[in-house]
């Protein structure tokens, strides 16, 4: 398959560029393909005869977001609809990522693709608008929804944890927010399951994390007992959000319910843990 890959500089673009290896692929940064411009994504796709489209590029600054509200929605609704609406004239799937923040964190269990969206910022905001217009411009669309990504490059709390523990000798972390740590490898793997079995019949929002779910503070003490045995585990404090200054409201449970991509896809998902592991001795 001739598949377009965007963001391949970032964290998921890069994995899925290392793991669709048997595939032609037209990778594209940001300086291929300015983002902010629709019509520019449109004549990239003209150009090129795909049979497939996968879009983990976004604008994913959570609190700056708040300031480029403007530049957030071009990025996160525009440029997702162009694509979409060329996916449709060609006739081809299109696989886009959202996330999480598209909830308000209220609810107590894990999130299914049936319940109700309510984001908290400008970011989930515009992220909610890009699924909203895939989906009215229709076609063979799957929405990946995953949250937490971390990975060996870019920005992201598994390498922030990492630097911190060898430079500080004390760390604060929020122990009341929950979610499911989801590394790049893991999405790009699952990805490779999931294209051979895109069909007409199952298009549709998908959440697509592994199993089990953690806070941030669980997954913080996770990496520094894996990277550095040395730091003392009793300087790792416990936070509450209230104490943790932010300019956005992040949602308290973030936790994505894996059940219907397992399901449809025929997969088996491992836990968080594992790829974590996988993550750190690739290193």
């Amino acid at each position: 398959m001739k598949i377009l890959i965007t963001g391949i500089n970032g964290q998921v673009g890069h994995a899925l560029m290392q793991q669709l290896t048997d595939h032609e692929l037209i990778g594209l940064t940001r300086q291929d393909c300015d983002l902010t411009n629709p019509d520019q994504i449109k004549q990239v796709i003209d150009h090129h005869q795909l049979d497939l489209i996968i879009n983990p590029a976004a604008y994913t600054k959570v609190d700056q977001a708040e300031d480029e509200p403007e530049l957030a929605f071009q990025i996160n609704r525009d440029t997702p609809k162009a694509m979409a609406e060329k996916a449709r004239e060609y006739n081809i799937p299109l696989i886009h990522f959202s996330t999480d923040y598209v909830f308000d964190g209220e609810k107590e269990d894990a999130y299914t693709e049936k319940d109700v969206t309510n984001p908290l910022g400008v970011y989930g905001q515009s992220k909610l608008a890009g699924e909203k217009s895939i989906q009215e411009v229709g076609g063979q669309f799957y929405i990946l929804r995953t949250s937490w990504v971390y990975s060996n490059i870019g920005h992201n709390f598994f390498l922030d944890m990492k630097r911190l523990c060898t430079e500080q000798k004390k760390i604060k972390v929020v122990s009341d927010q929950f979610g499911v740590p989801s590394s790049n490898q893991f999405l790009a793997e699952q990805v490779q399951q999931i294209i051979p079995k895109l069909n007409k019949n199952n298009t549709g929002i998908y959440h697509l994390v592994p199993d089990r779910s953690c806070s941030w503070y669980e997954f913080a003490k996770v990496i520094i007992t894996n990277t550095n045995p040395q730091f003392n585990l009793e300087n790792l404090y416990s936070i509450q959000t209230n104490e943790f200054s932010s300019k956005t409201k992040r949602p308290k449970n973030s936790i994505l319910n894996n059940a219907k991509i397992k399901q449809t896809f025929n997969l088996e998902l491992n836990n968080w843990q594992t790829g974590l592991e996988r993550i750190i001795d690739e290193a």
